[in-house]
């Protein structure tokens, strides 16, 4: 690393990726409620599909705008998103079996939740590295 991280590319990177997540949240809620449920799978795939766009856009704007250590404000934004977009979605899981909804939170979900964390953690950062690599001047 080469110095403290730059927070104005954190808070933008990140700031891309928590409004693409919470906007698929809760537009999610409302597609599936509209898609036959045997397409169901289909519109699981095209989330994932968005949430990984997510993290590839967050990661890309962080390393752009940080111009150095990409890997790592790429990393650190979709962490960051991850860990404030988390307990929202756990409330709505809350508020949805308050409300008579059955959801199971068992260990297909953590699994599930933790790899796709995983993925979205390197692409993010994948992307904040290439960023910084595009903006390096050419020799």
């Amino acid at each position: 690393m080469s110095g403290p991280p730059v927070w104005r590319a954190l808070l933008a990177g990140a700031g891309f990726n928590i409004a693409l997540a919470l906007a698929m949240s809760f537009g999610s809620g409302l597609l599936f409620g509209l898609v036959d449920p045997s397409h169901f799978a289909v519109l699981a795939f095209a989330l994932r599909v968005v949430s990984a766009l997510a993290d590839i856009g967050g990661g890309a704007i962080a390393g752009a705008l940080a111009r150095r250590d990409g890997l790592l404000h790429g990393a650190l934004t979709s962490l960051a998103a991850t860990l404030f977009v988390m307990p929202i979605s756990l409330l709505r899981i809350w508020l949805a079996t308050r409300a008579g909804g059955e959801v199971e939170l068992g260990a297909g979900y953590w699994i599930d939740f933790a790899l796709w964390t995983a993925v979205g953690l390197f692409l993010a950062a994948m992307a904040g590295f290439i960023a910084v690599e595009l903006r390096k001047p050419r020799a």
